[in-house]
C-alpha cells in the first residue's frame, strides 16, 4: 500500500481578497499569477522539487494568515483561484490554445471530480502575514 502525497509551501503574502481581484485591470491577475508560479516554485525549493505526476485526486487547504479576518465568501473560492489555478495542469485545447498555461502541474485539474478545498483565516500580527497551503493526494479511484 502506497502513502498519499503530500506537499506543503508558503507564500510570503496573504492571497489577494476576491473584493480587490474583482476591481483590479484586467491584465493584473496574469501579472498575479505569473508571480505567485515564481513564488510557489521558490517556496518548495525549485522545479526539480515539482512532482513528477500530478495528484488525480487531492484535498488543499489554504491557510490566509492576515491582520484581519475576511467573511468566507470573500475568503473561499474566488479569492483563491489565482493560486488554485497555478496548481493546475497545463491542457492543449483546439487551435493551439492552452487552459491553464501558468499551472505547475501539482494536481490535474481544479474541477470538483479531482479536488476537495478548505478554507481558513488566522489572525496574527503584520510581519506574520502569509498564505500556508497544503496539498494532499486522495488515494483510491477517480471518481
Amino acid at each position: 500500500m502506497t502513502h498519499p502525497r503530500t506537499l506543503t509551501f508558503s507564500l510570503p503574502a496573504p492571497y489577494p481578497l476576491l473584493n480587490k481581484t474583482l476591481r483590479m485591470h484586467f491584465g493584473a491577475p496574469i501579472k498575479m499569477k505569473k508571480a505567485m508560479r515564481g513564488q510557489i516554485i521558490a517556496s518548495l525549493g525549485g522545479p526539480q522539487a515539482l512532482p513528477k505526476e500530478p495528484f488525480q485526486q487531492a484535498h488543499i487547504r489554504i491557510e490566509r494568515w492576515s491582520v484581519g479576518t475576511p467573511d468566507y465568501d470573500n475568503l473561499s473560492g474566488g479569492g483563491a483561484k489565482q493560486l488554485i489555478d497555478c496548481l493546475t495542469t497545463p491542457r492543449l485545447l483546439a487551435r493551439g490554445h492552452v487552459r491553464n498555461k501558468y499551472g505547475l502541474g501539482i494536481i490535474v485539474d481544479d474541477s470538483p471530480a479531482h479536488i476537495t478545498t478548505e478554507y481558513s483565516a488566522i489572525e496574527c500580527r503584520l510581519c506574520e502575514q502569509k498564505t500556508v497551503v497544503t496539498i494532499t493526494e486522495i488515494m483510491g479511484e477517480p471518481t
